[in-house]
């Protein structure tokens, strides 16, 4: 095969042909040289190293690489294609991947990005051909529902297909085969291992397909289904076909579609007539989206759903210990579709709301020169979850959000550079055999208590990083280029490399080349800004990131207090030099500043400033930044806290943290400092002389 013939040349050979023909040796090492037939002028002349992964990264659309479906245009899941070792990424998609590639092909329409492979009408001809599929797509009831597409489409058979069920239900097999042989059908289904029922209800069980999976293996335990009439009425209800609507990948290819609708406004491309009519096209698909987003948009969690099921008619989500059904929802920010979600609700006119009840965590990283840095915390630690796809909300012009960015991309180059990793840890391929986790992650910026894999480093998260510190990004690419040098082909980059290996890691993905060329370019926030001004809807964006005023949790406008269970008393005071707290030992002692103001105090992008005394120990706090309460209560969402020390200091002392602009900071209630559970039983003797919130310029 093509794809095995590509890996073992690597392997054997070290690097391709096409890699030898694009660097050169300089004192033994590889070096970047320019190709001819690129350009791409929103990248400096002297980023060699980001200019030559860029065009290295546009191999990928080589009409020799047949990356494309002839039949829909859509690109295809990757480059693999094994069959002997179940590896089918040529035989689907997925919705991320085709938003990103119109928008490659819309940059490329629009003059910025010019390559040997595609010519600016090319461009516009495939988008069209795009298109064209989307809108067909978006009303087949085989593969959308209220306007929304199921997250995957098979595309093996040439023409576009529903993915095939991942779960099963035993009542569907009762009916067919009756309650007896029904019931021991579904036993020999899971003692022959292609069902899993679900934990704690035997009524569902999850689809395990492997190659002793179908037609021609029927025999063990499910020998007495043999015959044809059985086996043709078993794969009928285990290979059924689906509409799996998620919310996540509707909102990437929303978002990536008004960004294209954005690159097609440029001047170079805006009158031309193929433009224009694909600019109306584009927008009838989004308006087409209006009603299955609304179906999506849950009014008592002031929330997204995760997705719904279309097939079974039921929300995403699972059967808890007690056998109750637990619907999913869009519940945290530090994650990549933070800024689609907020598209969706301004595209849409849906509440802000599921935006604002997006909780979030920081957390410190020290880095190798002694510095403390707070970042936002992703939960598994992925750096495309803190920096998204491609950074597309105009973020780098808002003060907090520039600054929480350029410290994340801080901790991914420290981390990287300390463990020799050439690339950041993402979820992406491991390595280890054909496994793909999202548990791969710097630790100490990590909510999940889960270990993390840290020998995995991937190049897809270099695109949105060079958005946020250009110059930065490409000093790490040129100090890693020996190893990243490794990774390209003639067909575009490798996912990454395993560095306890050392073994380039043999997988590649539209999604993550796409990510890595859209965040090279650089040019999704202008687009985006394009778009939401062409719809007169820029304003409620600027809302979204409105940021705060000057808080003094010390004035007036807020109260202060502490507590500590019954058994062990708290002593404290207040007078001009502040707040001051004793406990000979600490079991849950808490401070609240209370606002007093009805409607609570906007931090909303400023820094947060901790002022302090507090002797010669450093004491671990959890800083928790609480909402006004809501009418009616909502229950389930994820709290706001930052984690962080208060160092030991003869003197004053001070902890710096800046808050992202986000309207889920726009009526802080409360600010609570807690004490960790290593403090318990310790004694306390700390002073507050300072608490205030000032918005960053």
């Amino acid at each position: 095969m093509r794809a095995a013939g590509r890996r073992a040349r690597l392997v054997l050979g070290g690097i391709s042909l096409a890699v030898l023909s694009t660097f050169t040796a300089a004192g033994g090492e590889p070096s970047p040289v320019e190709e001819a037939g690129f350009r791409f002028p929103t990248i400096p002349a002297d980023h060699k190293h980001a200019s030559a992964l860029l065009a290295n990264a546009m191999n990928y659309l080589g009409p020799e690489n047949r990356i494309m479906d002839s039949e829909s245009g859509y690109p295809f899941e990757g480059w693999n294609q094994e069959p002997a070792r179940g590896i089918y990424l040529r035989s689907f998609t997925q919705l991320t991947a085709i938003g990103q590639g119109m928008e490659i092909l819309a940059n490329i329409a629009a003059g910025v990005c010019d390559n040997p492979y595609l010519s600016r009408e090319e461009a516009l001809t495939r988008l069209s051909h795009q298109t064209k599929s989307l809108l067909q797509d978006q009303v087949d009831p085989r593969l959308s529902s209220d306007g929304l597409l199921g997250n995957f489409l098979d595309l093996a058979t040439g023409k576009r297909l529903g993915p095939l069920t991942s779960d099963v239900e035993k009542a569907k097999v009762v009916a067919t085969f009756g309650a007896e042989k029904g019931d021991a059908l579904w036993k020999a289904l899971a003692a022959k291992g292609w069902i899993v029922p679900r934990h704690g209800d035997d009524g569902e069980a999850a689809v395990q397909r492997s190659t002793k999976f179908g037609w021609d293996h029927f025999d063990g335990e499910l020998t007495p289904y043999r015959d044809n009439d059985s086996k043709q009425k078993i794969m009928d209800l285990l290979d059924q076909r689906v509409v799996m609507v998620v919310f996540v990948d509707n909102a990437n290819l929303s978002s990536s579609v008004a960004r294209s609708i954005g690159a097609l406004l440029r001047p170079a491309v805006k009158d031309n007539p193929e433009a224009v009519e694909l600019r109306r096209k584009l927008e009838c698909f989004l308006d087409a989206q209006r009603d299955g987003y609304a179906k999506l948009y849950d009014p008592a969690a002031g929330q997204f759903y995760f997705g719904r099921d279309a097939t079974k008619g039921r929300l995403f989500g699972w059967t808890d210990l007690q056998g109750k059904w637990v619907t999913g929802h869009v519940d945290y920010l530090v994650n990549e579709f933070r800024g689609p979600a907020t598209f969706v609700a301004l595209r849409f006119g849906l509440p802000i709301d599921a935006v604002k009840n997006l909780g979030f965590k920081i957390k410190p990283y020290k880095t190798s020169d002694g510095r403390v840095l707070h970042v936002l915390a992703p939960w598994e630690g992925s750096a495309f979850q803190a920096l998204g796809f491609e950074l597309a909300l105009t973020e780098m012009s808002r003060p907090s959000w520039r600054k929480l960015l350029e410290d994340f991309v801080d901790v991914e180059i420290d981390y990287s550079t300390r463990y020799k990793l050439p690339g950041f840890l993402s979820e992406s391929y491991s390595g280890q055999g054909d496994q793909y986790t999202g548990s791969i992650g710097v630790p100490d910026v990590t909510v999940s208590p889960n270990p993390r894999i840290t020998d995995a480093p991937s190049l897809y998260t270099l695109g949105a990083a060079y958005s946020v510190a250009p110059t930065k990004v490409e000093d790490f690419l040129a100090a890693n280029w020996p190893a990243i040098s490794r990774l390209l082909t003639d067909h575009g980059p490798w996912e990454g490399f395993n560095t306890t290996r050392q073994e380039v890691i043999l997988f590649q993905t539209s999604a993550h080349t796409f990510s890595l060329i859209l965040g090279l370019l650089g040019t999704a926030s202008d687009h985006m800004k394009t778009y939401l001004d062409s719809k007169a809807i820029g304003a409620q964006l600027e809302a979204v990131f409105q940021p705060g005023f000057e808080v003094d949790m010390f004035s007036d406008r807020a109260t202060v207090f502490a507590w500590d269970d019954k058994p062990n008393p708290v002593q404290t005071r207040r007078d001009e030099s502040g707040f001051h707290v004793a406990s000979p030992s600490m079991a849950n002692l808490g401070i609240a500043f209370v606002a007093t103001e009805p409607k609570g105090v906007n931090l909303s992008g400023g820094t947060l400033a901790l002022r302090y005394r507090g002797g010669a120990k450093s004491i671990p706090v959890v800083v928790a930044l609480k909402p006004m309460p809501s009418e009616p209560p909502r229950a389930g969402l994820i709290p706001t806290e930052i984690y962080t020390t208060l160092a030991a200091s003869e003197g004053d002392g001070e902890v710096q943290i800046v808050l992202p602009a986000t309207p889920g900071l726009s009526q802080i209630k409360e600010v609570v400092v807690t004490f960790g559970p290593e403090s318990k039983g310790k004694p306390l003797d700390l002073t507050i002389t300072g608490l205030k919130i000032t918005p960053r310029s």
